[in-house]
């Protein structure tokens, strides 16, 4: 079944409203009104899919919510004394297939969902811009039916849990036929998390300037048509070796150990956690990330045990590490991708982030895959209020989710279930991670409640 994903780049909409609470924040200073329009970038879509009705979310800038309210006919709002303050703004709406097949003339056989890409906005009384124009445009399909469904990045408590070993990511085929997880790529994606004098930066997004890197082709749009990937890793099989069934999932651990007991490190001493509730049983993942093998000389970790019983990834590019150790802040993000029309992985293209003097990059490159080739995108965003720019286009991902408590918290990302068909869960896959994932305790192949 296909499923399309819209997303919109627009600010908002809707009539106009009074946000009485948020003057508390700064009472000094008073209100300001302000004013948003949108308009479609593809003709296919003006006068044919109305600009009513759809849903707005107001956000702090630490993305707490303040108001959800609906657009008016024109897809225009106004905020009337609207306390200053950065905010931030977000837009959804969805169609059944029927609905937005009637109204295009377009053939859906699924749910169409819309979704904006997170705007920030600030108002400021007595100067600053007071009214925003954005436009509306189509994000990917997934017709693979594969999305990821559950991110454990932030690992638990070092000295009473197990601190990164218990990592794992989840991936779910949330069609309504077999897919397979043969040969399937996951891969952390790489960017800045802040601004320096050292490197070149975009100006809209405060995200590298990729086309400035060493080395970079000209004539491609290096910024929006891929994404650069830190550590990548491979599932094995040749076809049909590995299916996954309608609304099941496989795990993919960093370690696939019992990280609940004591079990013996590859230098044959015991690691074990004081408090077994922290951490998570993997022993009966799918596959595993061994990387003894792929590091030389280097040494391994004594925690990266081989389980005989799971089958291991292929490490396409470790990126210096010596596990499959994530990022426990949400520094990166996630991708899953097949390799159609790429290649071989080891002639795929790789660049430094571009250097301000222009240096020639040296040291670990991150290689650049193409948007076209990736299946689903996750945004992982900080915990507390310093927020990363943003990796990933509204095409990819039009949000971002943090886990709950930050690192070590022993929480992960995980979508929501939108609906239950004949016990077959659907879940939420609105290109808008932002809306589509919740934090909670990490919980290997679990459901939100």
């Amino acid at each position: 079944m296909k499923a399309i994903h819209f997303i919109i780049l627009l600010t908002l909409i809707s009539g106009c409203f009074v946000i009485a609470c948020q003057k508390d924040i700064y009472p000094e200073n008073g209100s300001v009104d302000i004013t948003l329009d949108i308009s479609y970038e593809s003709e296919a879509y003006i006068g044919k899919l109305p600009l009513s009705d759809i849903t707005l979310n107001l956000y702090t800038l630490k993305g707490k919510l303040v108001t959800t309210m609906k657009s008016d006919e024109n897809g225009h709002v106004e905020f009337v004394d609207l306390a200053p303050n950065t905010y931030k703004v977000q837009v959804v709406k969805n169609y059944s297939a029927a609905e937005f097949n009637a109204l295009t003339g377009l053939r859906e056989d699924s749910e169409v969902s819309f979704s904006s890409a997170i705007k920030q906005i600030e108002v400021i009384k007595g100067s600053g811009e007071t009214h925003w124009d954005l436009t509306l445009i189509t994000g990917n399909s997934n017709p693979s039916g594969l999305i990821i469904k559950q991110i454990y990045y932030a690992g638990s408590d070092a000295n009473q849990g197990a601190s990164f070993r218990d990592q794992f990511i989840e991936i779910y085929n949330n069609s309504d036929s077999i897919r397979y997880a043969d040969s399937l790529y996951l891969a952390e994606a790489y960017g800045a998390n802040n601004a320096s004098a050292t490197y070149v930066y975009q100006a809209n997004s405060g995200q590298y300037d990729w086309s400035k890197s060493y080395g970079m082709p000209q004539g491609i749009n290096a910024n929006t048509d891929y994404v650069y990937a830190f550590l990548i890793i491979q599932l094995p099989g040749t076809g049909k070796d590995y299916p996954i069934l309608p609304g099941e999932s496989i795990v993919v651990a960093s370690t696939a150990a019992n990280h609940r007991s004591p079990y013996i490190g590859a230098d044959g001493v015991a690691i074990s956690v004081k408090d077994p509730s922290l951490t998570v049983d993997l022993s009966t993942a799918d596959f595993e990330a061994y990387f003894a093998p792929y590091l030389g000389t280097t040494k391994p970790l004594a925690s990266d045990i081989d389980n005989p019983n799971v089958p291991n990834v292929r490490v396409v590019n470790r990126a210096n590490g010596v596990d499959m150790i994530m990022n426990q802040a949400g520094q990166r993000s996630w991708i899953i991708f097949r390799d159609e029309g790429m290649g071989s992985s080891d002639q795929w293209k790789g660049f430094m982030p571009p250097y301000a003097d222009g240096r020639e990059s040296l040291g670990t490159d991150y290689k650049q895959i193409p948007v076209t080739n990736i299946l689903d995108g996750v945004e992982l965003q900080s915990a507390t209020s310093t927020q990363y720019p943003k990796r990933f286009t509204a095409k990819l991902d039009a949000g971002a989710i943090a886990v709950a408590g930050g690192a070590r918290s022993s929480n992960s990302v995980i979508r929501k279930t939108k609906a239950v068909i004949n016990g077959r869960r659907i879940l939420q896959d609105s290109n808008n991670s932002s809306d589509d994932f919740v934090s909670m305790k990490a919980n290997p192949k679990g459901f939100v409640d």
